[in-house]
């Protein structure tokens, strides 16, 4: 018993580092389209780097037993697709729409998913939760056609919506097929690199590459290892690291704080006060991911 609890500890503290992560990973990919990169760079940056690390392992392992198009699957799913999806949004959306709408739409989708293909049913509190959320969802999407919002910050929601019913399907792949840590850490980026990066070259607007005018060194540096390093392995290493020792529905709970966390590090970092209805939003989606969260009964 005495060695349990350390390791229980060890991993509710692995689990609360977790959201601050997730909310500050928010943050830094918004400041980072918003100055010298386009979203096309922070998608680069964060494939591209990430292949390098593990391309190492990529040449002794290969993909671990993963058969080429489960990784083209699960590389779709937290690969260039959610990047380009997550960052265009936060080009035209503030953070609390980021956090809000990604991390809000996930559980619908995933339910979606699940009931079709898992044939799992929610339970009665997991519908009111799905329910809260697109309450809260609603919220926000009035928000983006006030009067004083930016013109396009409709279609970054819905770029938003389209990272989360990304992730979705990560999450429901990996549970269908089984797909080990060691097999999604390295297919990941390399199928997205492999596809990705010669598009970006060749096709896409870039200031990365404006070599006439190079962005700041601190902007590459910060987006390089936040979304290379951070967001691509210490946060992956952190979730299964902590739900090792306590439930995955508390893991859940703890990340249904990062919205609020990327909300106050958003006012503090970028001066992004939300307004009245998005505080509101911000409040019914959160209660209702905590809802959500529970196992479902399978058919």
């Amino acid at each position: 018993m005495n060695a349990a609890r350390p390791s229980f500890a060890v991993g509710v503290a692995c689990g609360l580092v977790v959201p601050f992560i997730w909310g500050g990973w928010i943050v830094a990919s918004r400041f980072g389209v918003l100055n010298s990169l386009t979203p096309f760079d922070v998608a680069a940056l964060r494939v591209g780097v990430a292949a390098i690390i593990v391309f190492p392992l990529f040449t002794i392992r290969g993909f671990a037993g993963l058969p080429l198009w489960k990784g083209a699957v699960i590389s779709f799913g937290v690969g260039a697709p959610f990047a380009l999806t997550s960052f265009g949004g936060m080009s035209l959306a503030p953070v609390i729409h980021a956090g809000v709408l990604t991390n809000g739409s996930m559980p619908i989708f995933a339910a979606i998913l699940g009931y079709l293909w898992l044939r799992e049913h929610p339970t009665g509190p997991q519908l009111f939760g799905l329910l809260l959320i697109v309450a809260g969802a609603a919220m926000l999407g009035g928000d983006s056609f006030s009067i004083n919002t930016p013109a396009q910050q409709w279609l970054g929601d819905l770029l938003l919506v389209g990272a989360g019913l990304c992730f979705a399907i990560y999450m429901t792949v990996l549970r269908r097929w089984n797909v080990t840590f060691l097999q999604a850490v390295i297919a990941i980026p390399i199928i997205s690199s492999a596809v990705y990066i010669p598009i970006w070259m060749l096709f896409l607007p870039s200031g990365l590459l404006n070599f006439n005018v190079f962005p700041p060194w601190q902007e590459v540096v910060l987006q390089a290892a936040y979304q290379g390093v951070v967001a691509s392995f210490i946060v992956v290493m952190l979730i299964t690291r902590a739900t090792q020792s306590i439930r995955a529905t508390t893991m859940a709970v703890f990340l249904a704080g990062a919205p609020t966390l990327a909300v106050l590090l958003g006012v503090a970092l970028l001066d992004e006060v939300p307004t009245s209805i998005a505080w509101a939003g911000l409040v019914v989606t959160t209660i209702g991911m905590i809802l959500a969260v529970g196992r479902r009964r399978t058919a």
